[in-house]
């Protein structure tokens, strides 16, 4: 800058021929700019509505072809391809919207600058106005053309979704003759010949093309793949979980991450050995040529619910740990260990029987009424496991609170039992289903609630491994936690929060995979059913509309979000809160002031959810605030001086205050009112206004010792040396006390 201004100031010195120069030059770069920059926006604005039109005839064609197909027989299989087609088109066709409405804006801008056409104006700039003209008007064609695109994309993919739906319904909720009438079984026996030709068919097949590819050579590379499997599912597997249990064992460090790191080896080892070991299995008989098309599709079936089963298994013994009580992630003992033991392995068992049947009938193209049998073959096994594991664990309960003392309360774990009645529930419900004859929706719930007591298995074990495995390495005594602390100057007590903070992110992150993960299996049918009924009826109060759906969605919003309130002030109060250092008034602030923010965010969400705008909330409290002024008054004041004492904080918790002739100890500050346990035990609730605008004597704010004064008299006759010992004895004082009370036995003696 001070250069620019000594070259300005010496161009002035050199006289009116400089100066004249100089502003012809600045006039010549002005109008090479005026000119030159409506040609560069216009080449710009050439090439980004060029590969805009590309963009959008490509997606245009796209998603004619995925129209067509809908139009035509399409496979259930291929209607999750053609919704991931569509969203492309949507994805790119906003893209595209969103790239050139920028553009259109610097055209319009462009133009504006140039202003209105006028008379004597330069041909350049006519011409240049022309083409901006044109090109705003192909950009802003281009732009509704895209969001036009997208909005029928958009219109696409809620096609295909309700498709799905209907296609999901239609199959689920499909009624046959019940299994437990003669029609039902009628049927399969008219089709029973025909069905074991089919079977009779393929298995001849198979064995012709499988005894064919070992007699041309490939028994000897489905024996080297063989004995690879069996290395790596065995031998191999075996080992890795011995090498892990001795690494745990005896080097790594005595925390609780070890024997999550334990659990989750033992998982990881069982999950991938299985399935690296069925899955060369498989290809060994693929890279024989001894498997038909059919027969393939089978085996990669097979091995697909094998790799579930041993999932399964791996999980069970990665929680179950059976005698190793020590290392056990979960708060079971011994005999309740050994009793679900069998459970995984039944389940895998299940799913390989059930996968294997089902598809054995769908390759075959067995009948109707077969593949009706298979599937209530398979739901009768879910329900049969399902039934097993509640018998188990309400014996395990019945045994445990035989096994305790009688005189002892024997207290339940209201979420154990929630899930024990929703067993009872699910099993029901099947048993109904199969009699009326929906076995589909039967088989539905079986493996609906196998699969999710899966995963939400395996989200207990990574979640808690999860938290073992960061508050380890981010505590104050560990090599990562010192270095954390270092590196960013934090103190240990810092570096444990971030810890447990980060621990609870990734927990909630976990459940929320496993709550998506368990409508997996069921794809694009679970379209929610309030949706659909949300369109049955509604409630019209004024200009407000309530739906059936809206009114389910807001009890999901208030249980859920309680459910999730109730979570977090546990979580602050038994593992956040205790690991720092605020006392005891300062954790009740914190967690009083989380708890109601929570419940505020709650009652707010569900209303949203409701479809009433919180606008209306506005205009009625315009409406009630005479009635609040004056019926309410109390309450809100009490209200407003609860949060000012849980952030101001003159009284907390563990004080003791006076107040009026009242005297006593803290013991909780709520929103509304205060406890106080004052001498004689009893409890004395005042109102939090009283604390705010009258005078409070606190006796502890400045200092936690205090001086308590009890007044008594004795008569004068008395020993005054055995009234000191006495009361020495009722009070043991300490050496410092003992000094303090020396006047006090000395006027005594007098």
């Amino acid at each position: 800058m001070n250069s620019f201004v000594r070259s300005r100031e010496a161009m002035w010195r050199r006289g009116p021929v400089a100066r004249s120069l100089h502003r012809s030059f600045r006039d010549m770069l002005f109008a090479m700019l005026f000119v030159c920059t409506p040609q560069i926006v216009v080449a710009q604005v050439h090439t980004d509505a060029t590969d805009a039109v590309v963009v959008l005839d490509q997606g245009a064609s796209e998603l004619e072809a995925i129209r067509s197909s809908l139009q035509s027989a399409v496979p259930n299989e291929d209607y999750d391809a053609l919704r991931t087609r569509a969203q492309a088109v949507v994805v790119a066709a906003t893209a595209s919207a969103d790239a050139l409405a920028p553009k259109l804006e610097a055209a319009q801008a462009t133009l504006a600058t140039l202003g209105e056409p006028a008379e004597g104006e330069a041909p350049d700039v006519r011409e240049q106005r022309s083409d901006l003209t044109r090109d705003r008007d192909t950009l802003d064609s281009d732009v509704k053309r895209a969001r036009l695109l997208a909005t029928t994309a958009r219109e696409t993919v809620e096609t295909v979704n309700r498709t799905v739906t209907d296609i999901f319904n239609r199959d689920t909720l499909e009624r046959v003759a019940s299994p437990f009438t003669a029609t039902y079984w009628k049927a399969v026996d008219e089709n029973l010949p025909f069905d074991l030709a089919r079977l009779s068919d393929f298995f001849a097949a198979a064995g012709a093309r499988l005894a064919g590819a070992m007699s041309a050579g490939g028994a000897a590379v489905f024996g080297a793949t063989a004995a690879l499997a069996l290395l790596v599912v065995l031998p191999l597997r075996i080992s890795l979980r011995k090498a892990g249990e001795r690494y745990a064992r005896d080097r790594a460090p005595h925390t609780r991450a070890r024997r999550s790191g334990l659990a989750l080896w033992f998982l990881v080892v069982g999950a991938l050995g299985s399935a690296i070991g069925l899955s060369i299995l498989v290809q060994g008989l693929e890279w024989a040529d001894a498997l038909t098309p059919q027969a393939s599709s089978l085996a990669w079936s097979l091995a697909l619910a094998s790799v579930f089963g041993a999932v399964a298994v791996s999980m069970g013994e990665a929680l179950l740990l059976v005698d190793r009580p020590s290392w056990r992630l979960m708060p079971i003992d011994d005999r309740t260990a050994g009793r679900l033991r069998p459970i995984p392995v039944a389940t895998a068992i299940v799913a390989v029987i059930g996968t294997g049947l089902i598809e054995l009938n769908r390759i075959v193209g067995a009948s109707p009424p077969a593949n009706v049998t298979a599937n209530l073959f398979t739901a009768i096994l879910n329900a049969a496991l399902l039934v097993y594991v509640l018998v188990s664990v309400q014996s395990l309960r019945g045994d445990r609170d035989q096994d305790r003392d009688q005189c002892e309360a024997t207290p339940r774990q209201p979420l154990a039992t929630v899930a024990l009645l929703a067993g009872w529930v699910t099993v029901v419900v099947s048993i109904l289903a199969i009699a009326r004859g929906n076995v589909n929706l039967a088989l539905l719930i079986g493996r609906e609630t196998v699969w999710a007591v899966v995963v939400v298995s395996g989200a207990y074990l990574v979640a808690t491994a999860a938290d073992d495995l960061i508050t380890t390495a981010l505590s104050r005594d560990s090599r990562v936690g010192r270095s954390v602390a270092r590196a960013f100057g934090l103190g240990g007590d810092t570096v444990e929060q971030v810890g447990l903070v980060l621990s609870v992110i990734l927990r909630v992150a976990i459940w929320l995979l496993a709550a998506s993960a368990v409508l997996a299996p069921v794809g694009g049918g679970t379209a929610p059913a309030y949706t659909q009924l949300a369109g049955i009826t509604s409630i019209g109060i004024g200009d407000v509309v309530i739906r059936p759906g809206a009114v389910l969605r807001a009890v999901a919003v208030v249980l859920i979000g309680l459910g999730a309130v109730r979570l977090i002030d546990r979580w602050m109060n038994g593992t956040f809160l205790p690991a720092t250092n605020l006392d005891a008034g300062a954790r009740n602030s914190a967690s009083t002031i989380v708890r109601y923010v929570g419940i505020v965010v709650v009652v707010f969400g569900t209303v949203s959810t409701l479809g009433i705008g919180l606008e209306r909330f506005a205009l009625l409290a315009s409406a009630l605030s005479v009635g609040i002024g004056f019926g309410l008054q109390a309450i809100t004041q009490n209200f407003i001086s609860g949060l000012i004492l849980l952030a101001e904080r003159p009284v907390k918790i563990g004080d003791t205050i006076r107040v009026g002739l009242d005297e006593g100890d803290v013991k909780r500050i709520n929103v509304r009112s205060t406890e106080i346990q004052i001498g004689d035990r009893s409890t004395l609730i005042i109102p939090n206004s009283e604390l705010i605008t009258k005078s409070v004597r606190n006796m502890t704010l400045a200092n936690p010792l205090g001086r308590v004064q009890i007044a008594f008299s004795v008569p004068m006759e008395e020993d005054a040396d055995e009234i000191i010992a006495i009361l020495l004895g009722l009070a043991p004082l300490q050496t410092d006390d003992q000094a303090a009370m020396i006047p006090f036995c000395s006027f005594l003696r007098r």
